[in-house]
């Protein structure tokens, strides 16, 4: 109707203007013939419209079609009803255990070398080794409050900060694992209560729950802890502008178990507690802010060598063999990350932008205890086509942190007591498979007859596919 009027008034505009431009009658009587042709074809189209919009309602009206099979005989579609009940006469009560059942895992191919340099004879050997790692599980949902999981992972039991195995040993078998096993239950009754948005409760052997707050000056992403954990999600705030949520996790973990009369246990005790608030400030996405204080009691885990060959870069060598210099850790550790995504159409539709600091310090000792890690990452490689680039620079005081969890691939003899940058980078081949890379620039913090005053460069190239 829009459209007739604007010829209509169009048509009529140009009878007033073509007064001017044509004297005699024959003149406006062809531009009314015009006028008039016009119209009629406009009625006709719309006429035509009617007529498609009334078989779109017809075809909406009518039965589901008939589907027929060979014989000639008619066969109604099959609803979800008659489906379970067709699959569970065909494979009896584990149609109940398939429901719900997620598979998942990834395997990742890994060249890495390594070079030293000190200028001391003595120095550690140059190496060149290709690794491998698998990673594979399930996770079973059982109702709404209860899921549990087991997943398998390559490598050995003697490091829990690596799952890689290294192509060696004259093409003997390589052994596998049980990486996590676990059982979360999360209570509907526990769901949006006030500020309260879940509570989940999970024990077992599992994912570690404090990476969120943290960065790998702490935790290796391969560490498993053991133990029991609860978190609460939180909404705090929700204005048009401003989105603030929280969490708060605390975990009861067992490190070692004494063995003898004049052992105890080492346990680890851990509260974080994070908030997450969201700022709408005109850009594609909102800009994310992640505050964590987190504090970690690695109880009796320095005394009576409860910490096993994991010294790692942990002073051991005043006074009893079997105690860590550091007598004791109670880690305070404050992370903060900021994540914006501007528009960027040439590079990718959002390339989002984090910049972090992570700052701990060893409370139980006055002695080398401070660490921070300051870094940035450009991109965010998750489908086909995406890349990232990352920087970090960590410095690593030998008795600020415990070194038997910190990233196994910085340092030189251990995971502590090292200064240095972490350069990275990946590319999507596909959605489930990634080149990705990653150069270690480190050195020794300390310089004594015990340690070396080493350098380490270490590059790492990964093929990483995820199914």
């Amino acid at each position: 109707m829009r459209f007739q009027k604007f010829i209509s008034l169009l048509c009529a505009l140009t009878l007033v203007l073509g007064g001017y431009a044509y004297a005699d009658e024959s003149g406006v009587a062809q531009l009314n013939s015009t006028i008039d042709n016009l119209q009629k074809q406009i009625g006709q189209m719309r006429s035509m419209m009617d007529q498609m919009n009334q078989q779109i309602r017809d075809i909406e009206k009518r039965e589901p079609q008939v589907i027929v099979s060979k014989s000639g005989a008619a066969v109604q579609p099959m609803t979800q009803k008659d489906f379970d009940k067709q699959l569970e006469a065909s494979i009896g009560p584990a149609s109940q255990w398939l429901k719900d059942l997620k598979f998942g895992g990834d395997m990742r191919l890994r060249y890495e070398g390594s070079h030293f340099n000190s200028g001391n004879p003595s120095e550690t050997d140059d190496y060149n080794r290709f690794r491998i790692r698998l990673r594979y599980g399930f996770e079973k949902t059982f109702n709404p409050d209860m899921k549990v999981g087991f997943y398998m992972a390559s490598g050995g039991t003697t490091d829990p900060t690596s799952t890689n195995t290294s192509f060696d040993g004259n093409f003997v078998n390589k052994s596998l694992q049980w990486d996590r096993a676990y059982a979360t239950y999360t209570p509907s009754w526990a769901k949006e209560i006030g500020p309260i948005k879940k509570l989940e409760i999970t024990g077992g052997k599992f994912k570690n729950p404090f990476e969120k707050g943290s960065s790998k000056i702490i935790w290796d992403t391969d560490v498993r802890p053991e133990g029991v954990y609860e978190k609460v999600d939180l909404d705090l705030i929700k204005t048009d502008g401003l989105e603030v949520g929280g969490y708060l996790t605390y975990g009861q973990f067992v490190l070692d178990e004494a063995s003898g009369s004049s052992k105890q246990d080492a346990e680890l005790f851990a509260l974080q507690f994070g908030l997450n608030p969201k700022f709408d400030i005109g850009l594609e996405r909102p800009v994310e802010w992640l505050s964590a204080f987190s504090w970690y009691n690695f109880n009796g885990y320095a005394d009576n060598s409860d910490f096993g060959s994991f010294a790692r870069g942990n002073f051991n060598r005043d006074g009893d063999s079997t105690t860590l210099d550091a007598g004791d850790f109670n880690i305070i550790e404050i992370y903060n990350e900021l994540l914006i995504n501007p528009y960027a159409p040439r590079l990718m539709p959002n390339l989002p932008v984090k910049v972090y600091y992570d700052v701990a310090t060893n409370t139980a000792t006055d002695l080398y205890d401070l660490a921070w890690a300051l870094g940035m990452k450009l991109g965010s490689a998750k489908k086909k086509g995406q890349w990232q680039l990352g920087y970090e620079y960590r410095y690593i005081e030998p008795n600020a942190v415990v070194g038997a969890f910190a990233d196994s691939d910085f340092g030189l003899t251990g995971h502590t007591d090292a200064r240095g940058s972490v350069i990275s980078g990946a590319y999507k081949l596909t959605d489930d498979l990634s080149l990705e890379s990653t150069l270690f620039l480190t050195g020794h913090l300390s310089s004594d007859a015990i340690t070396r005053d080493e350098e380490k460069r270490m590059l790492q190239v990964d093929m990483v596919w995820k199914f």
